[in-house]
Order: structure tokens, then sequence, then C-alpha cells
């Protein structure tokens, strides 16, 4: 088994209007699949994710033939809140805004490099997220009309009406799930359930004795 690593160059601007170069690190792991799952990890989450979960189930994927699984993470915040209407920062840029772009960035390196990845240009390409990130690919897969699937793992709104302008607009599959424990998921759940939705298909399952990690 063998693994593809990259560095992707972004830049973006603070509140200043000044231009904050970042980067993206990113993992591919390549099957003859013809599907390509990139996962969005949580706050503050490394692309391996934590206890290397990420990266376990990219390699399970990878052993099974299932899926080439691509992973990433967005720039850490740097623990100086600079911007008084979000609750984290990068050098004085939204975070919020970090995370949608690292997010496009894995897509756009997904969809460029996806022979090499998943043995064909033309791939089945899903999003899953966790937590912030799953906030992310809500508010990003509708931007990719190669995106058909998207999982939506312990969703919290974290970047605000991109989430709800974007998932709302994504015509393809939504899965959504969340632990019973988890009230603020749950309630998004159902504020989801509630309101229109491009959606060709949204299906929402509670897990029963869960937390946000789905622990218990």
């Amino acid at each position: 088994m063998h693994q593809i690593d990259a560095l992707l160059d972004g830049e973006t601007g603070n509140h200043l209007g000044e231009k904050i170069p970042y980067a993206v690190p990113i993992s591919a792991y390549p099957t003859d699949s013809h599907v390509i799952i990139i996962v969005s990890p949580g706050s503050g989450e490394l692309k391996d994710g934590r206890n290397d979960r990420w990266m376990k189930l990219a390699r399970h994927f990878q052993e099974q033939r299932l899926a080439s699984l691509v992973t990433y993470n967005a720039p850490r915040p740097d623990g100086q809140v600079q911007l008084p209407w979000e609750p984290y920062s990068y050098k004085g840029a939204s975070w919020n805004r970090l995370l949608l772009e690292s997010l496009a960035h894995a897509v756009e390196f997904s969809l460029e490099r996806a022979h090499e990845i998943c043995g064909t240009a033309t791939p089945t390409l899903c999003l899953a997220g966790f937590s912030s990130g799953a906030s992310a690919v809500g508010a990003v897969a509708f931007q990719y009309p190669e995106v058909k699937r998207i999982l939506l793992l312990s969703a919290y709104d974290s970047v605000g009406d991109c989430f709800y302008d974007g998932v709302t607009q994504f015509p393809g599959d939504i899965y959504l799930t969340y632990g019973s424990e988890d009230p603020v998921a749950g309630f998004l759940a159902y504020v989801l359930a509630l309101g229109p939705m491009a959606a060709n298909t949204f299906q929402v399952k509670q897990v029963p004795n869960c937390d946000h990690r789905f622990s218990g």
C-alpha cells in the first residue's frame, strides 16, 4: 500500500486586507475503485485524525478496494482571537473562511489527480465531514457538480450562514448522523428537516446513547 502526500499552497485575506499565505497538508490513499471520499476533520484535528482514525479508515478502505480516501486539514487556529465576530482566527484571517478554502483545495486536488488516486479521471466523488468539518462540507459541496453524496457526522453550523446557504443548494444525496446525547447536532438535523432542500435524498440517523464524538 502507498499514499500520495502533498502540501497545497493557498492565500487568503485578513481583516486588514493583507494577504495571508497558508498551506494545507493532504494525503491520498490510491485504489482502482473509481470512487474518492474526501474526509473533512473536526476543529483543530490533523489530517490523520484523532488517534489516527482517518488514516486507519483510509488504509482499511484501501485494503478492501472500497474507495480512495483523501484526508487533509486546514491551518490550525493560532490561539489569538483577533476577530470579535468569530471564536478562532489564523494570523488575523477568518478561520471559518480557511475551513472552506482548504476543503475547496482538497476537492480540486482530488479532481486534478483523480486518475492517479482512483483509476479514472471521472470519479464518483463524495465528501464526509465531522463536526466543523461537516459544516465545511455542507457549505462547499454544492459548488462542485462532481460531488454526488455527502456525509455529515455530528454536524454543527460552525461556518454560519455559509453552511445553510450551501447545504440547501446541494442536489445530491445527503446522509446525516448524530449521537442522541448531542443536542446541538440533533437540533441542527431537526432544522434542516423542516426547511426546503434541493437534495435528491436526505436521510437522518440518530445513534442512541452516544455523544458528539460518538462515545458511548
